[in-house]
């Protein structure tokens, strides 16, 4: 099921909207297909892969999502208020929100991992599902102040909770030639809390000299959270002498942020088309993280039984100013911008593992810098260049040299010589369009390189456990082209457009496993090519392939090379009929992938088609709509890293059929608008 609706008052200066919208089909927000509204898949494909779209108070947002994002089927409901408004001469309320969001997501999956090692490599099997509910209270408000003509203050206070319940259970094994080393069996469910609190002023001075501007920013974050965590497990070793191990226990876990931040700037104009500007950035983070963990008690059926060993309190506070000089120009064919800043600051930590104190304490000094430079040929041809360098900090947990066990099968520790690491990257682009020949082409391509990239250097014992630290290693590398062309022919009320395009990347990485260090060289060449051919409010047709070739080769690893290529072949129909009263809407896939694992289907048929007919001015449509015809939907997927490859299947929806009307309701001034 999925319902929405969406209110909006507009009088002179005030704006108020309602919106609310409730749905089972993993759709978050609004969309505005007009053929499959917010079904996805096939041309809604990136709202599956975690993408959504929300359209409130006049705005449409749209989050594209990726491979990050959870997996699973999800009930989502959400409830929202906007309220906007002029107070007085010089006070303008421009948002007043309250947003509300309740998600119950349902995943379950399956996964084989290959590990990458030296002389050999472990199979790791392993299937979970579980259930996560949660729920979301958002609160924001800004308003605009003048003091005067050339004066202004900006308050734009928020607060947002969340509360939250998941269990969770999973099982996996893990193989050294068809030899079982261990098997894990585990039962997790968690309960927790959060607030945040961020009030946020901005002060902004015009001078009577035109581009003379200053301006002073603060900005604040508080915030708490809370987890309580019930894990039963058992892990059972088979081929050493490791004991087994045996959970059944309580973690309370308390996190406490506190941030301030606090900027000026002042800017100077050199000319009409440059200016010199000069910023000062203050920031105080204070981190307290506590974990305390509990045994069962058999005696007296509680967690009674304190757990030193797993029991941890870490704080950690950093101090940081940061100068910067920027300057730029501003001309009719010619942008630019650079700076130049320098980050001085001061970390400290304290935390307590195991009943033993680890204090850490490092100053830094690091340098930066941005360099963006466009310039424009014609209205329509445009050439871009930027490039920056920066610095990273290792975070506390990697410094802190303490053994971490709370995964039975990986253990974590710190390095305290750990070093920055540092990234240079490089992006050029290019773009053409001629519209009178109805031609446009654009090419990209951006290069990244980094020192002291901070790694895993990790080992496995016979029984397939990890242990895990850090190292630093230089010479990563990322290299990335693309490009595409698109031309339009028109004749009659007949259209067609070709459009290929072609994307490759190439990534070096070095790391360390079992004390060796290995190479992979990652390339991924994705070439892809669509047409799309239209009469007008009659037929759109619109076919397209795409190929996605990746492979990996390697150096100190038992396998030398690893590749998958997924190949995806799509037809989106649409007919227009009744003077584009009645639509009917078809997207055909055929999606395939090789060298998968086995126990994963390889290829599979994808089918959506959609019955839409409007009436009543257009203001009513009736729909009718089929997700997954064939009921072959799937989510296999390999994925290639340095030091592992896997193949994945996920929980997603699979057929249904829903029927839908939708109502357009517009009045302006009071009288209704007249559909044409």
């Amino acid at each position: 099921y999925e319902g929405s609706g969406l209110l909006s008052y507009f009088k002179k200066d005030t704006k108020i909207s309602l919106l609310a919208a409730s749905n089972n089909i993993n759709s978050q927000g609004f969309s505005n297909d007009e053929v499959f509204d917010s079904m996805g898949h096939g041309r809604n494909s990136w709202l599956m892969q975690g993408g959504s779209v929300t359209n409130f108070n006049g705005r449409t947002y749209y989050n594209q999502g990726g491979s990050g994002n959870i997996k699973g089927i999800q009930r989502s409901t959400t409830i929202g208020f906007n309220y906007s408004d002029k107070l007085s001469k010089d006070a303008d309320l421009e948002s007043f929100s309250l947003m509300h969001s309740d998600n119950n997501l349902k995943t379950r999956s399956k996964v084989s991992r290959t590990t990458l090692l030296p002389d050999y490599t472990l199979k790791t099997n392993s299937e979970s599902n579980g259930k996560n509910e949660s729920k979301q209270y958002n609160f924001d408000t800004s308003a605009k102040i003048k003091l005067d003509s050339l004066t202004s203050i900006y308050i734009s206070p928020s607060f947002s909770r969340g509360e939250g319940f998941s269990f969770n259970n999973s099982k996996s094994s893990t193989l050294r030639d068809n030899l079982l080393l261990n098997e894990s069996d585990a039962y997790t469910s968690t309960d927790s809390e959060s607030n945040t609190f961020n009030p946020n002023i901005y002060f902004s001075k015009k001078f009577r000299k035109k581009g003379r501007t200053a301006s002073v920013n603060m900005n604040t974050t508080i915030s708490d959270s809370k987890t309580d965590q019930i894990n039963k497990s058992q892990t059972l070793f088979y081929q050493n002498s490791e004991p087994n191990d045996i959970r059944n226990q309580l973690s309370k876990n308390k996190t406490q942020t506190n941030s301030y931040e606090f900027s000026a700037g002042y800017s100077e104009p050199l000319s009409d088309s440059t200016s010199i500007s000069l910023n000062l950035n203050y920031e105080n983070n204070l981190d307290r993280n506590l974990r305390e963990v509990n045994d069962f008690d058999q005696n007296t059926g509680q967690y009674s039984n304190y757990n030193m060993g797993l029991s941890n309190k870490m704080d950690q506070k950093i101090n940081k100013i940061s100068p910067e000089l920027v300057y730029e120009i501003d001309k009719n064919k010619l942008n630019l911008w650079a700076s130049a800043d320098l980050d001085i600051s001061n970390m400290k930590v304290n935390s307590v593992f195991n009943n033993q104190n680890y204090d850490l304490q490092k100053n830094f000094v690091l340098p930066g810098y941005q360099f963006n430079v466009q310039y424009q040929f014609t209205q329509n041809k445009r050439l871009s260049f930027y490039n920056y360098s920066d610095f990273t900090i290792p975070s506390a947990d990697q410094l802190t040299p303490y053994v971490d066990l709370v995964n039975p099968l990986i253990a974590y520790q710190g390095n305290p010589d750990l070093k920055n690491s540092w990234r240079n990257q490089t992006y050029l682009y290019f773009s053409n369009s001629n519209m009178v020949k109805n031609i446009s082409y654009y090419a990209n391509f951006s290069f990244t390189y980094s020192n002291n990239n901070v790694t895993n250097y990790s080992y496995f014992d016979d029984s397939g456990k990890q242990f895990v630290t850090y190292a630093n290693v230089s010479g990563n590398k990322n290299i990335n082209f693309g490009g595409g062309f698109t031309k339009t022919f028109k004749w009659k009320e007949n259209k067609l457009t070709l459009n290929p395009r072609f994307n490759t990347t190439y990534t070096f990485n070095r790391g360390f496993i079992n004390s060796v260090q290995y190479t992979s060289d990652s390339y991924a060449i994705n070439p892809g090519f669509s047409l799309t051919y239209e009469i007008k409010d009659k037929i759109t047709v619109k076919p397209s392939y795409r190929i996605a070739y990746n492979f990996s080769d390697y150096t100190n690893y038992d396998i030398g090379r690893v590749q998958t290529t997924n190949q995806v072949v799509k037809l989106e129909l649409t007919n227009y009929i009744f003077k584009t009263r009645l639509v009917f809407g078809n997207d055909f896939e055929y999606n395939t992938s090789s060298n998968i694992a086995p126990g994963f289907k390889r290829d599979f048929y994808f089918w959506n088609t959609s019955l839409g007919y409007s009436f009543f001015n257009k203001q009513l449509t009736a729909k009718v709509k089929v997700y997954d015809v064939l009921n072959q939907n799937q989510s296999v997927r390999r994925t290639i890293m340095p030091a592992y490859f896997e193949d994945r299947e996920d929980l997603i929806l699979k057929r249904y059929v829903m029927f839908s009307l939708t109502m357009k309701l517009n009045k302006f001034a009071g009288k209704k608008l007249e559909t044409k």
